[in-house]
C-alpha cells in the first residue's frame, strides 16, 4: 500500500499544473512575511555614487496551516479483500493528496479579487498602489479586451516610476472559459462586428486551464510567467507525506482491529507579484 500510494501520488494528473502559475517556497517557521519588492534597479550609469534599491514598506504574510486526510481500514478486508477495492482506495487517497496543491492555488486565483495583499487591495484590484492589474467585469476574451489588459500589463511601473515592460505570456481560465480561450488563441481568423479578420493574438499565448475553478466562473487573466517571479506563492513547511499504522501491537489494531494510512502537511497559498497579472470576469 506505502508504494502505490507514493507511485500514485507522484504520478497524479496535473499533479504539477500550479507551478506554471506559483512559485514554491520553503518555510521554516509557523509564517513567513514577503516584503514587496519594490524599486529593484536596473543598471544606469555609475556617476558620483551607487543609488540602492530598497524592498518597500508593504509586508504580506502567509502563516501555514495543517492539512491531513486519514483512511481507516478494517483488519478483516485487508484479509478477505480478493477485488482490490482498498488498493482502488488508496489510490483515491493519493491522487486526490496529488492534485492538492493545485486546488490551493486554484482557490488563491479564484479568491484574488476579495482577497488584500501587500498593499491593503485586493489582490486583483483597480486601486493598487503601483497601477491597476483590473480590467474588470463583463469583460470577454476579445481583441478589445486583450489588448486592455495588455495595455495594464505595460503601464506596470516599479515604485521609482520605471516602466516594468510586462507582456502577456499565458492565458489562465477556468473550465467555463476553456473553450473560449482556446478557440481564441488558437483561430487566424476571427468574427469581429460580422467581419472576418486576422487575429492579433494567434498564438500569442499558452493556454491554462484551472481545472478545480468552479465549473460556472468566468474569471480570467492574462499573466507574464517569463520574468523569474510568479503571480503565486505554494509556501512549503512540510510536504505531503503518508504515514502507516499498521504495527499489529499499536492500541487502534489491538484494540479496534482497524489499520490507518493518513497524509500530514503544513503549507499554505498565498500571492506573489500582483503586477505579473490581470484579471477580468466574462458576461
Amino acid at each position: 500500500m506505502n508504494v502505490t500510494w507514493q507511485e500514485r501520488f507522484k504520478n497524479a494528473t496535473d499533479a504539477d499544473a500550479w507551478k506554471e502559475i506559483a512559485m514554491p517556497v520553503n518555510s521554516k517557521n509557523l509564517s513567513e512575511q514577503y516584503a514587496w519588492l519594490g524599486s529593484i534597479p536596473g543598471l544606469r550609469e555609475f556617476k558620483s555614487e551607487r543609488i540602492p534599491g530598497t524592498l518597500s514598506k508593504f509586508n504580506y504574510e502567509i502563516t501555514n496551516k495543517k492539512w491531513e486526510s486519514t483512511l481507516d481500514v478494517d483488519r478483516d478486508a485487508i484479509e478477505d479483500d480478493r477485488t482490490g477495492q482498498i488498493m482502488m482506495a488508496v489510490n483515491a487517497l493519493a491522487t486526490k493528496a496529488g492534485k492538492h496543491y493545485t486546488s490551493l492555488i486554484t482557490k488563491a486565483f479564484d479568491l484574488g479579487w476579495t482577497t488584500p495583499v501587500f498593499d491593503g487591495q485586493n489582490f486583483i484590484d483597480a486601486a493598487h498602489s503601483y497601477g491597476s492589474n483590473n480590467l474588470g467585469t463583463a469583460k470577454d476574451i476579445t481583441p478589445t479586451n486583450i489588448d486592455a489588459a495588455e495595455l495594464l500589463l505595460a503601464s506596470q511601473t516599479d515604485d521609482a516610476g520605471d516602466p516594468l515592460g510586462y507582456s502577456g505570456t499565458h492565458l489562465i481560465v477556468g473550465p467555463a472559459l476553456k473553450s473560449a480561450a482556446t478557440t481564441f488563441v488558437n483561430s487566424a481568423i476571427i468574427n469581429v462586428g460580422g467581419i472576418a479578420v486576422s487575429n492579433p493574438y494567434y498564438q500569442a499565448y499558452k493556454v491554462i486551464v484551472l481545472k478545480n475553478l468552479d465549473k460556472t466562473s468566468k474569471k480570467w487573466a492574462i499573466a507574464d510567467l517569463s520574468q523569474g517571479l510568479l503571480p503565486f506563492v505554494l509556501q512549503i513547511r512540510v510536504a505531503i507525506t503518508l504515514v502507516a499504522k499498521t504495527d499489529l501491537n499499536s492500541d487502534r489494531a489491538f484494540d479496534k482491529d482497524v489499520f490507518t494510512w493518513g497524509t500530514r502537511a503544513r503549507h499554505n497559498a498565498g500571492y506573489g507579484n500582483h503586477q505579473l497579472i490581470v484579471g477580468a470576469i466574462a458576461n
